[in-house]
Formats: C-alpha cells, sequence, structure tokens
C-alpha cells in the first residue's frame, strides 16, 4: 500500500512539473505580453525556492529528530524478536560473537546468521548523532532510510549518519532504528 501512495506521489510530481515547464515554455514563445512573462517568472522562481526550501529543511529536520535509543531485530513479518538499548553508548560493533571475539548487538541466533560476518558493520555516535559503517563484510550492509521506499547498500568504510525509523539491514537480518 505505502509503495502505491509513493509512486503515486512522483505521479503527481512529474505531472506538475510538466505543466510548469509548460507554462513557462509557452509565455517565453509569445513574448508579446512582457506584464504575463514576468509574473510567470517571478511564479517559477517562487516554486523553485519553496521546492529547495522544502528539501533543505526535510534534511535539517533529520539531524534535530528524536535521539536513537535502541535497535529491534525484526523478524521477516515485521515483528520484535529482540532489542538492544544504545543510548549512552558510544561505539556497538555488530556481528556475530564466538571464541575469538565478543560483539556489542550480537545476530549469530538469527535466522540468516550465516550470512553474517563476525564484525560485519559498527554504529559509532558523534555528539548527538549515530552513523554506520560497513566493516568489510562479506554480504554488505544497507539502509532503508526512515519515509523512503528503497534501501541503498552502504560503501565500505564510509560512515553513513542513521535516525529514528531507519532500517538497518545486516545481510538479510533487518534492525529498526527506534
Amino acid at each position: 500500500m505505502k509503495a502505491r501512495k509513493t509512486v503515486w506521489i512522483i505521479v503527481i510530481d512529474v505531472i506538475m512539473y510538466g505543466i510548469l515547464a509548460g507554462i513557462i515554455l509557452y509565455t517565453l514563445l509569445h513574448p508579446e505580453d512582457q506584464i504575463l512573462k514576468i509574473s510567470v517568472t517571478v511564479g517559477a522562481a517562487f516554486f523553485v525556492g519553496a521546492i529547495l526550501l522544502q528539501r533543505l529543511t526535510r534534511r535539517t529536520s533529520r539531524t534535530a529528530g528524536a535521539p536513537v535509543v535502541k535497535l529491534v531485530l525484526l523478524d521477516d513479518d515485521g515483528e520484535r524478536i529482540k532489542e538492544w538499548y544504545i543510548e549512552g553508548e558510544t561505539s556497538l560493533l555488530i556481528g556475530k560473537s564466538s571464541q575469538r571475539g565478543e560483539v556489542d548487538i550480537d545476530l549469530s541466533e538469527c535466522e540468516y546468521a550465516s550470512l553474517i560476518s563476525s564484525e560485519h558493520a559498527v554504529l559509532n555516535r558523534a555528539g548527538a548523532r549515530w552513523f554506520i559503517e560497513d566493516m568489510e563484510s562479506n554480504s554488505g550492509t544497507g539502509i532503508r532510510q526512515a519515509g523512503k521506499s528503497t534501501a541503498s547498500k552502504l560503501v565500505i568504510e564510509e560512515p553513513l549518519q542513521i535516525g529514528t525509523g531507519d532500517l538497518i539491514y545486516i545481510a538479510n537480518t533487518r534492525l529498526l532504528v527506534k
């Protein structure tokens, strides 16, 4: 259901941009009415400015959002399996505990544990913000940011900021950031 809403939002955005482009083209190709040309140009500039302002506030609201306090392990149906409270921590290693070493977020008993590396990813806190970084894992680490419909794979050893509502993919295992 959510994917359909996202598709319709994109379709409506494309239609709006098309109409705006058509109006601008029409007024620029018919130079006989200067008042119309000026008013459409000002209106288009206002519209583009509003879009840029909206995108800017969307980016800054991510840093001013609710603080990250825990990670929630989800099963295939989205049900909670386990929780880790991370408030007050500064760095957490995600992977599988073994005789060679312990990890902070132990996923060794998960359904897809065979796909998870011993030291798969790391979470680091800088101030009030949290970042995730893939630790050269075999199957990769992904993230689907809150409000987005697609996930993206992390670049190895390149930190990415996370926030509440984000979904972290450790191989096929899902961790919800709360």
